[in-house]
């Protein structure tokens, strides 16, 4: 992490109860379950951590388990980083297994596929496309990093699930207020549903993104094709969830779940504590 880095929060590394790796390939697998990745971090982290203070990067690479064919990566184009792996033995953080910290100041990361200055220097889209506000609420309330990373990365969720809130308000959320345990609480229900969507796409999707051809592009949910009907409200947010729906009825559910999230939060939200 630079000393002065040019944005209000590092979202990479925010902090010691969390992190993202989703730049490092962490998400880009067709099963990209919890369970799945926690499995896969921890043996890295087992591995390299062995080797011992100087580790031997080629007898590292050599002990890794091959990639199965039965969880195939969504796209090609993007490259899983085998140096991805947990940071800490609570197994709170993922990051890069070559950075200086962990090596008494020494970059292993030239042995990286993209090479130290492109690790060192890269900052997703969220750096820039969440304001200071959206990016603060969510490193408020999110303290693991399987949802972290999924939220963070989700510009379009975000963004939407705090306009549709803003709006109802009529005025600019205070993140102070998030010291309130029921908004707080409030909040990352809505958040889990990245986790527990019931209408989330088996198919291909991480996300808006559909990876069933050679170059990812951004889903669609025909709604006036299949079902005669503008698309709802929350398009945005149901896009982002990788909703998938067999029926007009599983629409409106859907609908229902997230309008239940938004009013739990807002009311939340307004019997916290005032600011002053």
């Amino acid at each position: 992490m630079p000393k002065d880095p040019p944005y209000p929060f590092h979202l990479c590394q925010p902090d010691v109860e969390k992190s993202c790796g989703a730049c490092c390939g962490l998400y880009n697998l067709h099963d990209h379950s919890r369970a799945t990745l926690e499995g896969f971090l921890q043996e890295r982290a087992s591995l390299f951590f062995a080797l011992g203070r100087d580790p031997d990067l080629s007898l590292y690479r050599r002990s890794l388990a091959p990639p199965t064919p039965a969880n195939p990566k969504l796209s090609e184009a993007i490259y899983n980083c085998e140096f991805l792996g947990f940071l800490d033995r609570e197994k709170k953080r993922v990051g890069c297994l070559l950075h200086p910290s962990l090596h008494q100041g020494v970059n292993l990361r030239e042995y990286s596929f993209y090479g130290p200055d492109l690790c060192a220097g890269h900052f997703c889209p969220s750096f820039t496309h969440l304001t200071k506000l959206e990016q603060e609420a969510v490193l408020t309330v999110l303290d693991d990093w399987y949802l972290y990373g999924l939220v963070i990365t989700d510009i379009d969720l975000v963004k939407e699930f705090f306009r549709h809130v803003q709006d109802r308000l009529g005025e600019s959320l205070h993140v102070e207020r998030l010291v309130d345990s029921e908004a707080r609480e409030a909040l990352r229900a809505f958040f889990r549903l990245k986790e527990f969507w019931k209408f989330a796409s088996t198919e291909n999707r991480l996300g808006k993104y559909d990876f069933s051809h050679s170059e990812y592009q951004i889903a669609r949910i025909e709604y006036e094709k299949n079902w005669k009907i503008k698309p709802p409200r929350f398009a945005k947010i149901l896009l982002s969830l990788s909703s998938a729906f067999k029926t007009q009825e599983d629409i409106l559910e859907a609908e229902y779940l997230i309008e239940e999230k938004i009013k739990n939060f807002t009311e939340a939200y307004l019997s916290a504590s005032p600011l002053f």
